[in-house]
């Protein structure tokens, strides 16, 4: 019935719908493009996730390029729908090539971000294409976090280097509502010891931001030390971080990041609706705790389970 009203069509226009309907689903598929270091583990193990992620995915159809194959020229002539780049070091290339693709920029923390994006956090009007998709957990989750630790804590010790502090003034405006102080100071890498110390003695936790300039192998001992002397816990922002002292975080694993990023290409090929703001923060996590470290400054608290079920009930009712 509908081919004979189809041959009915002005012949124009025929070979066109004939085509049409005959076409694959696959070729409406969005085109996704992945660049990452394939000498990198950790940038090897997040591509392999997303991609098994999207292998199911009719609607997508992804393609790898290494950092050491990547070509500016042949991205720009050819650079399909979205690009996901995952290598802290092409950051720069891209935002330089102006290439009006969606990208999607993960595995870096703020911080980082903003040395190759001064406009961060809110880069929509200069860089309306670029996404960074963040390390760093959400401010909200980790004084939440801390409040669920200790409903006592009220003094919040938080220190940043230049390149880290434009993150003080959202943290501050959120620990505000949820009646918290922050007790801020900008340092930088030589200062550090000093700082910490200071830190220590004016607040009842430290809330460690993702700075490389403070907390790095060198000085992370020492901070941890140091912290600890004034009985003062410090909530760290990964696992190994943790493991060497910290009281508690949330972090995100790979699987998680991988997972988040995959809902988004999906999304974003079924609305075609660009994204709203520039900085994403991690929407799966996990809370880990050092139960060794609770037990020695005499702190009770439920279950690294119980926590994280309570802060997506937080969450969710946002």
């Amino acid at each position: 019935m509908w081919i004979s009203r189809l041959l009915q069509i002005k012949r124009p226009y025929t070979p066109l719908l004939i085509v049409l309907l005959l076409m694959p689903i696959t070729s409406l598929a969005r085109n996704v493009t992945l660049i990452y270091d394939d000498n990198s583990r950790y940038q090897t193990h997040f591509v392999n996730s997303l991609s098994n992620q999207l292998l199911s995915n009719t609607h997508v159809n992804l393609t790898t390029i290494t950092t050491a194959l990547l070509s500016i020229e042949t991205l720009k002539k050819e650079p399909g729908d979205i690009i996901v780049n995952v290598n802290n070091d092409t950051i720069k290339k891209l935002i330089a090539s102006n290439i009006p693709t969606t990208v999607f920029h993960a595995l870096a923390t703020l911080s980082r971000s903003i040395s190759f994006a001064p406009c961060l956090p809110d880069c929509i009007k200069a860089l309306p294409n670029h996404h960074f998709f963040i390390l760093d957990q959400p401010p909200n989750r980790q004084l939440n976090l801390i409040q669920l630790i200790n409903p006592t804590f009220k003094d919040v010790g938080v220190l940043v280097t230049e390149q880290s502090k434009n993150q003080l003034m959202p943290l501050q405006k959120i620990a505000s509502r949820k009646k918290l102080r922050i007790h801020e100071d900008v340092g930088n890498s030589k200062n550090v010891r000093y700082k910490i110390d200071a830190i220590s003695k004016s607040s009842d936790v430290i809330l460690a931001i993702a700075d490389t300039n403070i907390y790095n192998a060198t000085s992370l001992s020492q901070i941890l030390l140091t912290s600890y002397r004034y009985r003062t816990p410090v909530i760290g922002f990964s696992k190994g971080f943790i493991r060497a002292g910290a009281l508690a975080g949330t972090v995100s694993t790979i699987e998680q990041l991988a997972q988040h990023i995959a809902e988004a290409i999906v999304e974003l090929s079924s609305s075609h609706k660009p994204l709203a703001t520039s900085i994403i923060h991690p929407k799966y996590f996990s809370v880990i705790s050092n139960r060794n470290v609770a037990k020695s400054l005499h702190l009770h608290f439920p279950n690294d389970n119980e926590l994280k079920e309570q802060l997506m009930t937080y969450e969710s009712i946002q």
